[in-house]
């Protein structure tokens, strides 16, 4: 997404939890975000259009964020997936998302749970994954049931805390705990057999909605872009250029790239530079992991 169409987002986002969607006409993001009603459909070709583009949005930086926490992580490490799954959690509280998603969902607008419905089921996949990589691949066929039993219990823990006004109560501990639980939960779906939902019908389900895609296109041209840049350091200048070779590889040598990204980010560290290089490494990152480059 371009920065216009994100600017123009980020103006909806913002009408959207002050007086909610019903209530939101494209005259008052038109006005929010001082843009043309030309402009509007050039990137949207509805409302309802604004709001899946909200939704991709959110997908799209959590998958880079998560991707950007995983560089030189153990895919094993308990600690690294419940920093991945505070990052949703943390993303929708700070956009007030929460409060949209409880408007679609209290609405009688089809087409808008139909995309809250999508982005849930991109969630349960990426998570049902991570299950995977975590426990082994013993539990593919039990992943997405695991997933979808992680976050009911999740969601109403967190529910019932913040009814109760709990003063201890933290994010980072009930997703942990929540994780405990799983662990026996996972044992319990491979060795009792007590999967409740039908594997080929999921698999339809699933198969029913489209994942978002980061395409090697859109990293390499935001790493061309970066390279224009003329404020790097002799050692931030080495780095980049030995990522850009090691990228020019055939077949490229993941953990020679890995280790670059880490360097890469550590280099950048204390440069006003640091939340483009993360987000062009953690890009770079997802690709490698997706065997996309």
């Amino acid at each position: 997404m371009n920065k216009r169409k994100k600017a123009v987002v980020d103006h909806a986002i913002s009408l959207f939890v002050e007086q909610g969607i019903a209530n939101t006409s494209i005259q008052d993001i038109l006005e929010r975000a001082s843009i043309s009603k030309g402009t509007f459909y050039n990137y949207f070709s509805s409302k309802n259009d604004c709001v899946e583009a909200i939704l991709e949005q959110t997908r799209y930086d959590a998958a880079l964020m998560r991707s950007g926490q995983m560089i030189g992580k153990d895919a094993k490490d308990l600690d690294v997936l419940v920093e991945q799954i505070t990052v949703l959690l943390l993303i929708n509280e700070s956009r007030g998302l929460d409060k949209i998603y409880e408007e679609i969902l209290h609405s009688g607008d089809k087409e808008l749970k139909k995309l809250v419905l999508k982005s849930r089921v991109h969630e349960l996949q990426w998570l049902g994954q991570r299950f995977i990589e975590v426990f082994g691949e013993e539990i593919r066929s039990h992943s997405f049931e695991a997933a979808i039993i992680y976050y009911g219990i999740l969601q109403h823990l967190t529910f019932t805390g913040r009814l109760m006004n709990q003063q201890d109560f933290k994010f980072e501990i009930v997703i942990k705990n929540t994780l405990r639980y799983i662990e026996k939960i996972v044992e319990m779906l491979m060795h009792e057999q007590t999967s409740v939902l039908n594997t080929d019908d999921l698999h339809i389900f699933i198969s029913s909605f489209v994942a978002i895609e980061l395409t090697r296109k859109d990293v390499f041209e935001q790493l061309e872009q970066f390279k224009k840049s003329s404020d790097f350091t002799k050692n931030q200048q080495e780095i980049i250029e030995a990522v850009t070779q090691e990228l020019e590889q055939q077949p490229i040598r993941n953990i020679v790239l890995e280790s670059l990204l880490r360097t890469m980010n550590n280099e950048f560290s204390d440069s006003e530079m640091i939340q483009v290089v993360k987000e062009l490494t953690s890009g770079l990152w997802y690709l490698m992991k997706q065997q996309k480059l």
